[in-house]
């Protein structure tokens, strides 16, 4: 019996009742399911946690594995589908701004400007904020790593997984979309 067949077997077995069966599976594709969740978070315990979301979903879901691709990529998909959703929802969120909170935007901003150009700083980083949250969200997502994370094109291309000229684009095109987003609210 080859590798897909056993697979299919003991998602049958799974299937029928034989639950403790499904840690078979999550030992195998543990690895590659964490290689897919730290492209989308750096903390240890939010990778962990979800893991154990695809993980428990991969299992909810295993009656509508048809076995007519390989389990590997059916949950691969499973796990980056859940990814994106969670990178959108924390976006939706805003915790990838709230880190970015006005304090700690403001250090990196620290002139000793008169009060007056404190204000129209913080309304500048409202209206940054504001603005990308309209961006399309892989464009911010390039746009925060490339300019908040001051990441190098390289390390960003690894970690999403995109060509560094993919990325470039979607620095340009963040960039392009933030201006008539500004432009717009002025």
């Amino acid at each position: 019996m080859d590798k897909r067949q056993e697979e299919r077997q003991l998602i049958r077995d799974i299937q029928n009742g034989q639950r403790q069966d499904y840690r078979i599976l999550v030992d195998r594709y543990a690895p590659m399911v964490f290689n897919v969740v730290n492209r989308f978070v750096d903390n240890e315990d939010d990778a962990e946690e979800l893991a154990q979301e695809i993980f428990v979903k991969t299992y909810e879901r295993l009656s509508s594995f048809k076995g007519d691709s390989k389990f590997s990529s059916w949950l691969y998909m499973i796990a980056m589908n859940h990814c994106r959703d969670y990178a959108k929802n924390v976006r939706r969120k805003n915790s990838r701004f709230s880190e970015m909170e006005r304090a700690d935007l403001q250090q990196h901003l620290e002139y000793n400007d008169p009060p007056d150009q404190d204000i129209e700083r913080a309304e500048w980083l409202d209206l940054l904020r504001e603005g990308l949250e309209n961006v399309t969200q892989e464009y911010a997502e390039a746009f925060l790593l490339k300019y908040k994370n001051d990441m190098s094109y390289k390390a960003m291309a690894k970690r999403l997984d995109a060509s560094v000229s993919a990325l470039k684009v979607r620095v340009y095109r963040a960039k392009k979309e933030l201006k008539a987003y500004i432009e717009k609210r002025s």
